[in-house]
């Protein structure tokens, strides 16, 4: 009885993580996967500096640095910012409902146009250079700090 159990559970553990794993799912062209990742980053920011907001009296980060007690949550989007990929408006508070000013973006966004985090700090846009030469910028954008 107890081996039968064992047979069952060891067929069980086998088989459970290749359900679903059939032909008909693909995964994301090369392309999709970048674009997927870029946007991902961003998303990734914004839970940073949400983050540092909420267990800091609401008070906002001043430089990439004082988000690294996060990094280990969110690695891409912390690793994007220290180094240089994407730009944040530093001292500059999250305001719901504000989908019109820019409080990060992606590095080549300015001249070549990309992703870009709002103020209300869930909306991510995917902006042309000139489209993103047009949108406020919240607060005043500075390079990242180290």
């Amino acid at each position: 009885m107890v081996r039968r159990l064992m047979a069952l559970m060891v067929g069980m553990s086998i088989g459970l993580p290749l359900i679903g794993c059939g032909s008909a799912q693909q995964g994301l062209s090369p392309a999709d996967a970048e674009e997927h990742l870029r946007r991902s980053s961003l998303e990734e920011v914004a839970e940073l500096l949400r983050l540092y907001e909420a267990n800091h009296k609401n008070k906002t980060p001043a430089k990439a640095t004082d988000l690294a007690s996060y990094e280990i949550g969110f690695p891409g989007g912390y690793t994007s910012v220290k180094e240089g990929k994407v730009t944040v408006n530093w001292n500059t508070p999250f305001i719901e409902g504000a989908t019109d000013k820019i409080i990060a973006y992606e590095k080549e966004a300015p001249e070549s146009g990309g992703y870009v985090l709002m103020q209300d700090g869930t909306t991510i846009k995917k902006l042309t250079a000139d489209e993103f030469k047009s949108t406020p910028q919240a607060g005043s954008p500075r390079k990242a700090s180290k």
